[in-house]
């Protein structure tokens, strides 16, 4: 437990220097707040979730490397996305096709594995359920293996050769984020996975897939309300996923929700737990 706490308090140290966060790095900081709260949620060591996300998605920006929400790997070929419609828009189209061998979002969960455990592609996108799904499957691996680090290399692959060479970057990301937390991530590698820069998408695409989502600007730190949400991606109308009480998504109609008394821990939005759909095994 006291390891726990220090590890908690490095890493939330920097959100509580931060006023608000630049919209640019927004899929970062999503990333690395609904790693550490679906860890908190889970009970998954939050030095195991973060080197996750890290391992999964790092990308370097300003010389520090960090997770980043909306990433999609397609057949062994992973791109970065800056804007959340552009990568909807390039996943839809590739599950249209049928080719299913997607990794999304902020812990790159298999769609053709993964994806019937969510309502639709945009809650897999989520970081929040993302990160949620992925906590349970790495609890689910470790009581398994009895080993947290053990259980991580499963959740890159079950064979042995393959988790041997993913926990050779793992081990690498987590020794220096246990030293100096998310904002410490400075000559660090980047994500296991081959990433580049997003191409061009198709912009009659992304317009249909921007009608599905919109990204709140919400800063994080904003006062705690009523509403659940891991301030990012929400239907464009009220339907199933912002109707749904257990699921992670803001409602767009309910962002005057009452604010309760009290404020979360700065630099984090306080989100009330809830059941999952499922573990992933």
């Amino acid at each position: 437990m006291a390891r726990v706490m220090v590890i908690l308090m490095l890493v939330l140290a920097p959100w509580a220097a931060r006023a608000a966060v630049d919209p640019a790095d927004q899929p970062a900081a999503v990333c690395e707040w609904a790693a550490l709260t679906a860890a908190a949620e889970v009970g998954v060591p939050p030095d195991i979730l973060a080197t996750l996300t890290l391992t999964e998605t790092g990308r370097r920006r300003a010389g520090i490397v960090r997770p980043w929400a909306w990433s999609v790997n397609a057949e062994g070929a992973g791109s970065w996305f800056d804007d959340p419609a552009e990568a909807l828009a390039f996943a839809q189209d590739r599950i249209d096709q049928g080719r299913l061998n997607l990794d999304i979002g902020c812990f790159q969960l298999n769609y053709r594995w993964h994806g019937e455990n969510f309502p639709s592609v945009v809650e897999m996108f989520d970081p929040l359920e993302n990160a949620r799904y992925a906590a349970r499957f790495v609890r689910d691996l470790y009581a398994e293996t009895g080993d947290w680090r053990r259980a991580a290399g499963a959740f890159h692959s079950r064979t042995a050769v393959n988790a041997t060479k993913y926990l050779a970057r793992f081990d690498e990301l987590r020794a220096a984020f246990l030293q100096r937390g998310f904002d410490g991530m400075v000559g660090t590698a980047e994500t296991y996975n081959r990433f580049a820069l997003a191409g061009p998408v198709d912009p009659g695409k992304v317009a249909r897939a921007r009608e599905r989502l919109t990204l709140l600007g919400a800063p994080l730190g904003a006062p705690r309300t009523g509403t659940p949400g891991s301030l990012a991606v929400v239907a464009a109308s009220r339907g199933a996923l912002i109707g749904a009480t257990r699921g992670a998504l803001f409602a767009a109609r309910n962002r005057a929700a009452r604010v309760e008394e009290g404020a979360p821990v700065p630099g984090l939005v306080e989100t009330p737990p809830g059941e999952g759909e499922g573990d992933a095994l």
